[in-house]
């Protein structure tokens, strides 16, 4: 499928910078999906693990690349072990920045940031993913995993509820964990950059910036369909039937609302 790069700069809004993650099977909906998400203003794109596995880094990564080339893409691998050629392949093959697990080793942080050195621009992303407890109060970690993370020598700390956590358990957004793991790590002023995901809704994430995190990530549901009880003005994760122009400008509307919101 081949897409017109529009002349998007990539510029932060009000200092805060928007990611949309690609969650789909499909590399031609993903393309379609960023092409929404760029024309309402997102920031970066994130290259979804789902949408990795289904269609291979070597396609998925290059066509974002190629079709977005003012965009920076992350590849959302949740590197576990092998992170110099793992997180490295992703660099060579055009992402920016890539993720790996805070539950994984020293050694893999390590070998994943060292690919870094000899690629300027290229960042490193720690997911805090699971390592809050089963009910996820366990704030502490988050500060641990965040300081362990900048000490590793990682540019990012990606403070993450994840998708199975919420859905199992939808009180874990309603109780405003995310807030709260984001607050504790912005008050311990670590220095490092600190980026936040899972299920965020919009009066949440209007709050972030006066925390100072500086950047959210926007979703396209994992599965979801267009008929999905999806409040697009409460929640960031996003459907939209790809078939329905209609939809379609709907959903762009909906994103570029939901940064207009986030960024006063």
């Amino acid at each position: 499928m081949s897409i017109a790069s529009p002349n998007h700069s990539g510029s932060v809004i009000s200092g805060i910078t928007f990611q949309l993650s690609l969650d789909r099977t499909l590399l031609s909906e993903a393309l379609e999906l960023a092409t929404l998400g760029a024309d309402a203003g997102v920031h970066m794109l994130e290259a979804g693990t789902i949408l990795i596995l289904s269609e291979g880094a070597r396609r998925v990564i290059p066509a974002l690349h190629s079709g977005f080339p003012d965009l920076p893409i992350v590849a959302d691998i949740k590197c576990t072990d092998g992170g110099g050629p793992e997180v490295g392949m992703m660099f060579d093959l055009g992402a920016t920045k890539a993720t790996v697990m805070a539950s994984a080793s020293d050694a893999t942080i390590r070998n994943a940031v060292r690919e870094t050195e000899s690629r300027d621009g290229c960042e490193v992303m720690v997911d805090t993913m699971g390592l809050s407890g089963p009910d996820g109060t366990d704030i502490n970690a988050q500060i641990d995993s965040a300081r362990r993370a900048r000490d590793l020598g990682a540019q990012y700390v990606v403070l993450h509820l994840g998708y199975d956590e919420r859905n199992a358990n939808p009180q874990m957004v309603e109780r405003n964990l995310l807030l709260r793991w984001a607050e504790a790590v912005a008050r311990a002023d670590l220095g490092i950059k600190v980026q936040v995901v899972g299920g965020l809704t919009l009066a949440q994430a209007t709050q972030l910036p006066a925390m100072g995190i500086s950047e959210i990530v926007l979703s396209m549901n994992l599965g979801s369909g267009a008929g999905a009880d999806t409040a697009y003005d409460k929640i960031s994760t996003f459907t939209v039937d790809l078939t329905d122009q209609a939809d379609r400008t709907r959903v762009t509307s909906h994103i570029r609302n939901f940064i207009a919101k986030v960024s006063k």
